[in-house]
């Protein structure tokens, strides 16, 4: 049976193999469901859930700029609200990570993903900015079920030699965001139209806000035709109840009925049982804090963090700096902070003047395309990476694409407990969009070009600390003399 694999992995057909075998390892038996539609399917699905995520945590940035008079939103306010739904995404992700491994990835994701959409919904119609900060971080709070346990159930539904490209490419549905995103906004927000609506007034930006909900009511739909991730099937269940899900893979893939499935019967794993007590959880993720694994977590977390806090945390700010500039009626050359600030003394100024809080909101036609084109760009990227993950090999692509090492830390915790490892990490990096939003919130009047020169010598630093990360042979042959699965 230990042969298997390694016919697989030299490149037999599995097809010609299975027909010789009867019986087989969960891994080889994975091997053997191939890659095809139900692969694809559970691609666009997850990507589907991807783009909702992001959808609902950079959306209030094209928000924040058009509600500003009609929420009376400083800077202050607009960074706490930039940064509501990754509060929420924070504070519930080890949480959701831990429900993910007791009861599984599908059984999550679904009900948490159809109640965000209800609080978003009602987010959208709040009158001041405390509700609608509560209604955002609530929504987060329900998003987080899907910010990470989304991966380990995407990479868990692929054989192992699509597993790190599905990922990539899942990803790039994060970009698409970046370009649906300005694009709905630059044909909603623009508008001059509002009507009434029993004691409140409907305006563009709040029609805009009911379009977030939309790829998860289709993933929702999409999930209830999927079946529940086979790896965790087998920790809580057994071989016995992962077998069907397994041939169900195969048969999608093939064209063939279920019971053609060649293994009829999975006769033992390298998966570990991930043990449903709080307690064991925490076990668990205490093997990520030692050796030989403590390097590469501080080394990722750190990175993760740096990476959310420029990529999200700074891009929550990039339609309002884009209208600042845009708008600014200045003849002579100036920096983008010398506009904020002049922008920020000008209201002072009328403010005391006149004797009432002065209050305009112009959205420049020209954030959107400008917008647009930074998320095109995104997209090349992610999906320049799916293409070339699998042909220049992981190790390449790792200090260009810092996902891929992240990865790594994970998949070095017990196969079946992923989730949670995942959700950690992604805390960290959602917490650096937080405080990233947040700063520059607090600083962007008064003290724009010091946040700006922060926001560089971190991320310097933090590429700096990727020269320092250990060769994954060597912590691979550590964690096995644990008797740890890689």
């Amino acid at each position: 049976m230990g042969n298997l694999a390694a016919q697989i992995k030299a490149g037999t057909d599995p097809e010609s193999v299975a027909k010789k075998k009867i019986e087989a390892t969960f891994e080889d038996a994975v091997e053997l469901t191939g890659h095809g539609k139900f692969n694809n399917f559970v691609l666009l699905t997850c990507g589907l859930i991807l783009l909702n995520v992001s959808m609902e945590s950079v959306g209030i940035s094209y928000v924040i700029t058009a509600a500003e008079c009609e929420l009376d939103l400083g800077s202050e306010h607009k960074g706490l609200l930039s940064a509501s739904a990754f509060i929420g995404i924070v504070s519930t992700s080890f949480l959701w990570g831990f429900l993910g491994d007791r009861y599984g990835r599908r059984a999550v994701m679904t009900p948490a993903m159809l109640a965000s959409v209800a609080f978003s919904l009602a987010s959208s119609f709040a009158t001041d900015v405390w509700t609608i900060l509560i209604l955002r971080i609530l929504t987060g709070c329900l998003v987080s079920a899907s910010s990470a346990t989304v991966y380990a159930y995407l990479g868990e539904m692929h054989i192992k030699s699509r597993r790190a490209a599905a990922i990539a490419w899942g990803s790039a549905f994060i970009s698409f965001s970046f370009i649906i995103l300005p694009g709905l906004a630059w044909l909603i927000i623009p508008g001059e139209w509002t009507w009434q609506w029993g004691w409140m007034t409907i305006g563009p930006w709040r029609v805009f806000m009911w379009f977030w909900g939309l790829p998860a009511l289709v993933a929702s739909a999409a999930l209830i035709s999927l079946p529940e991730s086979p790896r965790h099937v087998l920790a809580a269940k057994g071989p016995e109840a992962a077998l069907p899900i397994l041939a169900r893979m195969y048969a999608w893939n093939h064209g063939k009925p279920a019971d053609s499935f060649p293994v009829s019967k999975i006769t033992s794993s390298t998966a570990e049982s991930c043990r449903s007590g709080f307690g064991e959880a925490l076990r668990n993720i205490s093997l990520m804090v030692r050796p030989p694994l403590a390097r590469c977590v501080l080394i990722s977390h750190v990175s993760m963090f740096a990476v959310f806090m420029l990529s999200s945390g700074l891009y929550m700010w990039v339609p309002d700096i884009l209208n600042n500039i845009l708008s600014s009626k200045s003849q002579r050359s100036i920096t983008i902070c010398q506009i904020i600030h002049d922008k920020f003394k000008a209201a002072q100024n009328i403010t005391h003047e006149e004797g009432y809080h002065f209050c305009r909101t112009d959205v420049s036609v020209g954030v959107f395309p400008i917008s647009m084109a930074m998320g095109a760009l995104f997209a090349v990227v992610y999906l320049a990476i799916g293409f070339l993950i699998n042909r220049i090999g992981k190790k390449t692509l790792h200090c260009e694409y810092c996902p891929s090492r992240f990865y790594i830390v994970v998949r070095s915790i017990s196969n079946c407990c992923r989730a949670m490892a995942m959700c950690l990490m992604y805390m960290v990096g959602r917490a650096g969009a937080a405080v990233g939003s947040n700063l520059l919130g607090a600083t962007l009047d008064l003290h724009c070009q010091l946040a700006f020169t922060f926001l560089g010598i971190f991320a310097m630093c933090s590429t700096i600390l990727m020269c320092f990360w250990p060769n994954p042979e060597e912590v691979r042959r550590k964690m096995e003399e644990k008797g740890l699965s890689y």
